[in-house]
């Protein structure tokens, strides 16, 4: 395939759209309530529902940069690391500039750029076979293996998401997610990779508990498989309801298309705000309101977010400013 045209798949989309949008719900739900112990998430030495919904983001990242790359095929070296190195710079201006209310400090590692992070690397591996790209990711688990066992791990509890010290251990996680869109894309079978993390996730945590905040390879493998897991049931959604690729989008896709426009305006929108409110008010943060009220706030914020995408795609200079018409199913993945 000779670049051009790469029609976006509608099953990549909503299930990146699904992602954002639950790391959305999450973390508003963390600033206004206490929530009940099963929708808790980044809690030291345990596991719970809500730690797989960031790595469930970056597997779908992963598989939507193999369209990055085919979308690119048509260019020389250089022109193609250009591509990547503005889409770097982007996320990592972003996260500059929202890590004092997302990371809670100036500069600190957060989401956005953990993305950017893993970006990197991933995007310049992509012309590797899937051999070495397993190697990869088994090296990686091998590092951390090998650092526990002579008790030289970072202290990855000493900032939000284990900071930068803890990026090289979610490497895995982004590639097993272009391992799953290298399927997707030429129409092979990917089922038989859940098997392949599953069988690794078990194995890894007869060695390393799976807890999130420790960046364990065990915790990693089960997220993998429960990405792709999440990641079949909705291609097999999709697949029933005979959606086309390429056809319109609805407002999970929407959100898929756009996934970092959505993680800006939820902070302008939302999520900042509060942050104010509770400094001003000395309320401090969680604001101790009621789960299911919170839960409800969040779920109504959602519309919202999508209602403010869809007013930036309409207005020109903002559409240029924020990443173009999102509203139309584009060739960007």
């Amino acid at each position: 395939m000779k670049g051009g045209p790469v029609p976006r798949v509608r099953s990549i989309d909503a299930f990146r759209g699904l992602g954002i949008m639950l790391m959305v719900l999450f973390t508003l739900m963390a600033r206004l309530s206490f929530p009940p112990d099963q929708l808790q998430h980044n809690v030291p030495d345990s596991v719970h529902i809500g730690d797989f919904v960031l790595p469930m983001f970056l597997f779908a990242s992963g598989m939507s940069l193999v369209f990055f790359r085919r979308k690119r095929e048509g260019k020389d070296a250089g022109a193609y690391a250009l591509d990547v190195a503005e889409r770097f710079g982007a996320l990592v201006l972003v996260s500059f500039l929202l890590s004092p209310f997302s990371a809670g400090s100036p500069f600190g590692m957060d989401e956005v750029m953990l993305n950017a992070l893993l970006f990197l690397p991933c995007a310049l591996m992509l012309a590797l076979p899937d051999a070495a790209l397993a190697a990869v990711m088994a090296a990686v688990a091998a590092l951390y293996l090998g650092l526990a066992s002579l008790h030289a791990l970072p202290d990855f509890s000493a900032a939000y998401l284990g900071g930068y010290p803890a990026a090289v251990f979610w490497l895995p996680v982004m590639l097993g997610g272009v391992l799953a869109g290298r399927r997707v894309a030429e129409g092979r079978q990917y089922a038989a990779l859940i098997a392949v993390f599953a069988i690794a996730a078990v194995a890894l945590a007869a060695l390393v508990p799976p807890w999130k905040m420790s960046a364990s390879p065990s915790f990693m493998a089960f997220a993998m498989t429960v990405s792709l897991l999440f990641y079949y049931i909705i291609d097999r959604s999709v697949k029933r309801a005979g959606w086309k690729d390429g056809e319109g989008a609805g407002p999970v896709e929407h959100a898929g298309m756009k996934p970092i426009r959505y993680w800006v305006l939820m902070f302008v929108l939302v999520a900042i705000p509060v942050d104010f409110y509770s400094l001003f008010a000395r309320t401090g943060e969680p604001l101790g309101a009621d789960w299911r009220v919170a839960a409800l706030f969040s779920l109504l914020c959602l519309p919202l977010l999508c209602l403010a995408s869809e007013c930036i795609d309409r207005l020109p200079p903002l559409a240029g400013l924020f990443g173009g018409n999102a509203g139309k199913r584009g060739l960007k993945n």
